[in-house]
């Protein structure tokens, strides 16, 4: 026979989930030089930007530092570091596009492989950013931010290449920081343009 516990609470009585303490991950798109994005705590909707200023490589991994705000509060020198890209979906950048396909023994000869592919979505390591510079109480220690590039402007478009050049010199199994560097050059020359 079913017994029914009713000292135990409903769905409907239970209390609900309590609020994150830490965040994890946050959600952005590339626009103009910045990513943008917004993430909810308990208390509210944030809207934040990280506007990078320089990038160089560390330990062969792309660095950019800049800005990272939420309305007017702002936390200075924030790191982002590359771990991981994602390529890119639809078309590539005529920049790219025009290049010859090359065989690669690792993967078949498509019209988005080799020096033909390019990077759709980039993952940072954010450094530690201080909460509560920005008026939040959650733990910002470790925040992954996963940045989507879907190029709307000349600039964005510029970048994407730029990245996707940078990402094919130095994430690979033999890098090649050298090969970076022009792209690196470029890069930091649009992030010091007003």
């Amino acid at each position: 026979m079913f017994v029914q516990d009713n000292k135990q609470p409903s769905a409907i009585t239970a209390p609900g989930p309590k609020p994150a303490k830490k965040l994890y991950s946050i959600f952005a798109l590339q626009r103009n030089k910045a990513f943008s994005g917004e993430f909810e705590t308990a208390t509210a909707l944030h809207k934040f930007t990280f506007a990078p200023k320089s990038a160089k490589l560390v330990n062969n991994k792309l660095q950019l530092s800049g800005t990272f705000n939420i309305g007017t509060r702002k936390v200075e020198n924030v790191t982002a570091t590359l771990v991981s890209t994602q390529g890119g979906l639809g078309t590539s950048p005529s920049q790219i596009a025009s290049r010859p396909i090359e065989s690669s023994p690792d993967l078949p000869p498509t019209e988005a492989t080799g020096a033909r592919g390019f990077v759709g979505a980039m993952y940072f390591h954010l450094s530690a950013i201080n909460a509560k510079t920005l008026g939040l109480t959650i733990d910002m220690s470790k925040v992954q931010l996963n940045g989507r590039l879907f190029p709307t402007s000349e600039v964005e478009r510029e970048m994407q290449v730029l990245f996707s050049d940078i990402v094919a010199a130095v994430y690979q199994k033999v890098t090649d920081a050298n090969a970076a560097g022009p792209h690196l050059e470029a890069l930091n020359r649009i992030l010091r343009q007003p």
